[in-house]
């Protein structure tokens, strides 16, 4: 059987992306030519080619010229009519606004330092969402189309970008291009003594790790899942190099959820009222109480307090209250390896078998079936340091 010899013609390094590629290949038995865009690789000739590119119209001239399968594992530049394999960078931008929506968020703001094609859909995607759930307008900063910018200068982008967060109301949750973009927010909130994520939560995407992870404040991240992206561009590629037809469209991989930290490790509220409600039940979460309790903690009658919640956050208080017990033990599968019975206990749930049924009704699962599903995210869009 032939060894299929395929090119790997990037403009930029991609590690997760080159994880996807490396595990197919090895499978297939693939020989693999690599080259990251430094230089065009003169006298190759093979397979077929497997390419990301977006301002180097040397590589869109090269990839042009050839006769051979290939496949784009961008998204970058649709004017070229290549079969791709992308992030379903909408659907990212979705999961953000969801994920800082459930934490009660009712303002945001999109930063990017760059706006390409990828840029605009995270952000559309974002806008769309949480104007449909909050009916709120997001806040677009985009440092490379703001007034008098300078290229590269971090000093001049810190000193915008505190000037726009300054204007904008508190809490807000910051939705991020990048988890580069989410450091740089990160670092300007703290700089300017803003509660992370009390004043200021920030959400990035891709889950690098290193980012993430090695941070003041460690930062959310949406799951964009690169590795599959390189697996299934090669799988389609391979397709092609034995003589089948691409799909009509592009093929868009999914974000697998986001992976909490402290950075939206909270629960936002606008009124100050509902502010100490929340306090109070967060406080109390393992004891049995209800709204007389929440009445009583801020002096007022329970009709008062159901009254102000109706008009004020559109919800009752018990189905506040529920909603933070829910968080708190989704919270605490993700993050913990805590028995169900002790999650149970900790939450208001009294027992493992009550939380397992109120769970099971909520979320279609038992909470260690919630559990594995969250590591198995994990484990998918996690990047091993060699192929």
């Amino acid at each position: 059987m032939k060894h299929l010899n395929v090119l790997v013609l990037m403009e930029w390094y991609d590690h997760p992306l080159r994880v996807g590629i490396g595990r197919y290949a090895a499978e297939q038995e693939w020989h693999l030519t690599v080259n990251d865009g430094c230089m065009l690789p003169k006298g190759w000739s093979g397979d077929g080619i497997l390419t990301m590119f977006a301002t180097r119209e040397d590589i869109v001239r090269y990839i042009k010229r050839q006769r051979i399968p290939r496949v784009d594992i961008g998204d970058y530049r649709t004017d070229v009519k290549l079969p791709r394999v992308c992030g379903d960078h909408k659907l990212i931008g979705k999961v953000g606004a969801d994920h800082l929506v459930e934490r009660g968020y009712r303002h945001a703001a999109y930063f990017t330092t760059e706006y390409q094609r990828p840029h605009e859909l995270r952000g559309n995607g974002f806008c769309e969402r949480f104007l449909e759930c909050t009916h709120n307008a997001v806040v677009p900063l985009v440092w490379s189309s703001a007034p008098g910018r300078e290229i590269d200068n971090r000093q001049a982008l810190n000193r915008w970008l505190r000037k726009e967060l300054e204007r904008l109301p508190k809490p807000l949750g910051v939705f991020c291009y990048c988890d580069y973009d989410a450091a740089k927010v990160e670092s300007v909130c703290l700089e300017a003594g803003y509660d992370i994520p009390g004043d200021i939560a920030i959400l990035g995407v891709d889950n690098d790790k290193l980012v993430c992870e090695n941070i003041r404040i460690p930062l959310s991240s949406v799951r964009h899942d690169r590795v599959r992206i390189g697996y299934e561009g090669s799988s389609l590629l391979q397709k092609q190099m034995l003589g089948g037809t691409p799909p009509d469209g592009p093929v868009r991989i999914p974000p697998c959820g986001v992976e909490l930290r402290a950075s939206t490790d909270s629960f936002a509220a606008d009124d100050a009222l509902a502010r100490s409600v929340i306090a109070f039940f967060r406080a109390n979460l393992g004891r049995s109480i209800g709204v007389p309790e929440a009445a009583r903690a801020a002096g007022l009658s329970v009709q008062a307090l159901e009254e102000h919640f109706n008009r004020t956050m559109g919800e009752t208080v018990y189905s506040l209250l529920t909603r933070l017990r829910f968080f708190e033990v989704r919270r605490l599968l993700t993050l913990t390896d805590m028995q169900v019975k002790d999650i149970a206990r900790e939450t208001g749930f009294c027992h493992g078998p009550h939380l397992n049924n109120a769970f099971k009704r909520i979320e279609r699962l038992t909470p260690l079936e919630y559990r594995e599903q969250e590591r198995q995210k994990t484990q998918r869009t996690a990047v091993c340091d060699t192929l």
